[in-house]
């Protein structure tokens, strides 16, 4: 049987800066108003592992990510992402799951995101298509950072 769709509160937590990284990093709540802040200090710690994926691809990258953290009742999501070729999306996700301690590799079999972060995707490709790509002779990736996803999606 599929669950009636109840709406979560997504919310923008922070820009993170790591290293030459700038971050964005959102929270979506099936529980409450946002993640338990454990799992968001949990995944910052992992960035410098995850981050390194980017290499995968010889293609170029602009050091913006966007991280999102999803708690549910089986556990925590982290996907993180990041623009790479101009307007392509390298994406990866992990899961905590319920009394683990440890994110792991959940997308190695193709999963990708649920309609609660595609909200955030589509917020994201907007603000990219808006200061980036149409700017393409000056693109502005602080108001890129700047522009935030706020509500009950």
């Amino acid at each position: 049987m599929i669950t009636t769709y109840q709406p979560r509160p997504i919310r923008f937590l922070e820009v993170f800066q790591h290293k030459d990284w700038a971050i964005k990093i959102y929270s979506i709540s099936s529980k409450k108003e946002q993640v338990n802040p454990q799992d968001v200090t949990l995944a910052k710690h992992n960035l410098e592992v995850w981050l390194q994926q980017s290499t995968v691809y010889n293609l170029e990258i602009y050091n913006i990510a966007t991280l999102i953290l999803h708690e549910f009742n089986q556990g925590c999501f982290a996907i993180v992402n990041w623009w790479t070729d101009e307007n392509m999306l390298q994406n990866f996700v992990y899961l905590k799951a319920n009394n683990a301690d440890e994110f792991v590799l959940y997308s190695d079999r193709g999963i990708s995101t649920c309609v609660w972060e595609m909200a955030i995707w589509w917020h994201e490709r907007n603000a990219w298509v808006k200061h980036v790509l149409m700017k393409n002779e000056k693109p502005d990736f602080e108001a890129y950072l700047m522009e935030h996803l706020n509500g009950e999606f």
